[in-house]
């Protein structure tokens, strides 16, 4: 088994296209972080789209599929719908995904009516332009991707101090004098020129999943904007490489399978992760909700505990509302933990641990509401 799948990589690999794919993906990954930050997610989404139109518009003025002006008109549609997209986000007072949606339908919508109507007999490889042809990518394409990488990266190591206070506090940047124009629209022209020259190369899908995904899984990871960024980086090539080799393994489309790759790696930290993950929200829910029972009790029991045992019980199980089974098994946990024993009366009275359990939890901010409550 093992010996006919090193086989079967061995035949299949091509270096060429693992270079590719891994520049394109470290040039995608390199600006994802920022983007998900800025909540600007959907502007990759928008440009793979909105490209067509750019891409149409210079075909109908060259005549020619393999024109390099096809790329030029795709950078200079994507940097319109930058463009348009802030000024109606800064003018038209509307949220960034509502400027974006308007946009590209606009964009989108003129390219495809274009093509029906005057680019006919051209035909259009829909699996090429939304899959790529990564199977078929050729050594020179590395002309095209690794450029932009190298500005992506001394983009990043120049105004890395400025881009993270533009991100976090925009005011705050203007303020210490850089300009946030500058920084805002510098930031998404480069996003906007590895778009379209990723998208080329690899298919908008690939682009999008290797652009997005990796930032949002290194978000989960952790909360220091430089460690996300390298931590994307290395996410976006072990879902690259896994796609890749499974892709050869599977005989299936290597881009698509990147793109499942990177949503299976996102779906586990979001589950997994051991500080914010689902299961650890789960389970901090569930220990914040005994606690909080727990405290009601012993603060019901602490103001209640002069009065007989039946009384007592039957008083503070009627004001906490509670309904036998939640009771009594607060009642039990309580005697485990001694935090309430019986005194020489066979009243129940709150021990030193609990006490010392209703200091510490009003200490909390979660349960500041307690301190001065009078039941």
């Amino acid at each position: 088994m093992i010996i006919q799948f090193l086989n079967k990589i061995a035949t299949k690999f091509e270096w060429d296209v693992f270079l590719i794919l891994t520049i394109t993906s470290l040039a995608l990954a390199s600006l994802g972080i920022f983007l998900v930050l800025k909540k600007m997610t959907m502007t990759v989404d928008a440009i793979s789209h909105t490209v067509l139109l750019g891409i149409v518009l210079a075909f109908l003025i060259t005549k020619n599929l393999n024109s390099p002006l096809l790329i030029i008109g795709a950078i200079l549609t994507g940097l319109i719908t930058v463009i348009f997209t802030e000024i109606l986000k800064k003018h038209a007072q509307i949220s960034s995904d509502g400027a974006i949606n308007i946009i590209l339908t606009f964009l989108f919508s003129i390219a495809i009516i274009i093509i029906n109507n005057y680019t006919r007999n051209v035909h259009i490889d829909t699996d090429a332009v939304f899959l790529g042809n990564v199977e078929l990518i050729h050594i020179k394409q590395i002309y095209k991707i690794f450029p932009i990488l190298i500005i992506n990266i001394i983009y990043i190591f120049l105004f890395f101090k400025e881009i993270k206070i533009f991100i976090f506090d925009p005011c705050l940047c203007a303020l210490l004098g850089f300009s946030t124009i500058i920084i805002n629209y510098l930031l998404m022209t480069l996003v906007s020129v590895t778009v379209v020259v990723c998208f080329d190369i690899v298919g908008s899908i690939m682009v999008i999943s290797c652009m997005i995904g990796p930032a949002m899984t290194a978000i989960l990871l952790t909360s220091n904007l430089l460690s996300g960024f390298l931590l994307s980086l290395w996410i976006s090539l072990i879902n690259t490489y896994l796609g890749y080799f499974l892709g050869i393994l599977w005989d299936i489309p290597i881009a698509s399978l990147i793109a499942i790759i990177t949503l299976i790696h996102f779906l586990l930290v979001l589950i997994c992760e051991k500080r914010k993950g689902i299961i650890m929200t789960i389970i901090q829910n569930h220990k914040h909700k005994k606690n909080l029972l727990m405290l009601n009790l012993l603060i019901h029991l602490e103001n209640h505990q002069n009065q007989p045992f039946k009384k007592q019980l039957t008083i503070i199980q009627k004001d906490l509302q509670w309904n036998n089974k939640i009771f009594n098994k607060c009642i039990e946990q309580a005697f485990k933990n001694n935090y309430i024993i019986y005194n020489k009366n066979n009243q129940i009275t709150i021990s030193l641990f609990g006490k010392n359990f209703i200091k510490s939890q009003q200490q909390n901010n979660n349960f500041l509401y307690f301190k001065n409550k009078k039941c």
